[in-house]
């Protein structure tokens, strides 16, 4: 009897398992458990591919797509969070090959990705020769369980096939500028961290220098010491601190 409960649990294991095929998807935001039966066949569940723009890099014949997603609608509430500006991801299209892939599998808001030598919008990316640069949010950093303009933007970077994709700046640090020295292949970053600990990054917070080769494989590391900026501190107190009256 035993023999034969065990063997019935069995079945029924087996027989869950092939008519609900279920994804844990890892991300930044906590683990999801996604049901891919559900998404592709369920006809309250239509998810709409977007990729209204196309543009070409360098005339290579690499498209990108860079993608939103639509709902199709239907009677019950939307099924899915409402997504900030900025897409989720970005498809590569090799037309000469017609092989194409994502930029990248992980959770992420794509602020901006733009073909210049810095955030200030004044180079094209054909001068860089090798890279795009992304502006990204992929950290919850105020655990609030969303991806938003409270969370830091990081600059990532890819090569101009969408390949080689990583994270340039440092993590809990928004970027406020950059730019980038072809020169040297390195980058320089201005990276405003929460000083006051309040989970936000606001007008309060100290603006870090870093900077990073694009060649090595070594991370960013900090400009200016931490001697040298506390001097800047006693030089500010010296000749700016209001005097009492």
């Amino acid at each position: 009897m035993i023999k034969n409960c065990y063997l019935l649990l069995i079945l029924i294991s087996l027989a869950s398992c092939k008519n609900k095929q279920q994804v844990e998807s890892g991300d930044n935001t906590g683990n999801t458990i996604v049901d891919t039966a559900s998404v592709i066949n369920d006809t309250k569940n239509n998810l709409n591919i977007q990729t209204a723009s196309i543009s070409e890099i360098d005339s290579s014949g690499i498209l990108m797509f860079p993608l939103s997603m639509g709902e199709s609608e239907s009677d019950r509430a939307s099924s899915y969070k409402s997504m900030p500006n900025g897409y989720w991801n970005i498809i590569f299209l090799n037309s000469k090959t017609n092989t194409y892939h994502l930029l990248s599998e992980n959770k992420m808001i794509i602020r901006s990705y733009n073909q210049k030598y810095g955030s200030d919008n004044t180079e094209r990316i054909s001068q860089t020769k090798n890279y795009i640069f992304y502006s990204i949010t992929s950290d919850d950093f105020d655990k609030d369980k969303k991806l938003t303009e409270n969370d830091p933007t990081y600059l990532f970077i890819s090569d101009k096939e969408g390949k080689k994709f990583k994270q340039l700046s440092p993590d809990n640090y928004d970027v406020v500028n950059w730019q980038y020295l072809k020169s040297v292949n390195k980058i320089v970053m201005a990276c405003k961290k929460d000083s006051d600990k309040n989970n936000k990054f606001d007008d309060e917070d100290e603006i870090a220098i870093f900077e990073i080769d694009t060649t090595s494989e070594m991370g960013p590391k900090e400009v200016f010491s931490a001697e040298f900026k506390n001097h800047l501190k006693i030089l500010f107190d010296r000749d700016w601190k209001r005097i009492k009256k």
